[in-house]
């Protein structure tokens, strides 16, 4: 997937390891299925948890995460604790590990191209704006 991505994987193991100071934990099945993440990434969060393979997304994932990225508040990007009211702000498997996901589920699925370039650019966004909350 290109340097890109090797630079983005290397941000986000920064954050992993900044949000594991924040003493959140793994979500719980009803927190999950109470969120507004996209469906094919709840159902790889509920394999997770029960320790099985999850299935592959549907070619139109691309699509329904572009969406999904496009909703998250502008500030999540900016830092200040916008970025941390985000229901997958935390280390872990239902985590910031799950953006990285479905951005690889994106390219690898459904096609690279602008969008998915857009998106490694959010979600680089996302993860220095963990980096910079002086909490962490």
């Amino acid at each position: 997937m290109g340097a890109e991505w090797q630079a983005l994987a290397s941000l986000w193991l920064r954050a992993e390891k900044a949000l594991a100071k924040s003493g959140r934990t793994d979500l719980s099945f009803e927190e999950v299925r109470q969120s507004d993440i996209p469906e094919e990434w709840k159902e790889w969060m509920y394999a997770k948890t029960m320790k099985i393979d999850a299935k592959r997304p549907s070619e139109s994932f691309g699509k329904t995460f572009t969406s999904y990225l496009r909703g998250v508040p502008f500030g999540a990007m900016e830092g200040g604790d916008t970025v941390m009211a985000n229901i997958w702000c935390r280390p872990g498997k239902t985590g910031i590990l799950g953006l990285l996901l479905c951005l690889y589920w994106q390219g690898e699925y459904s096609g690279a191209g602008n969008d998915w370039k857009a998106n490694i650019r959010c979600i680089e966004g996302i993860f220095h704006a963990i980096l910079a909350l002086p909490e962490l």
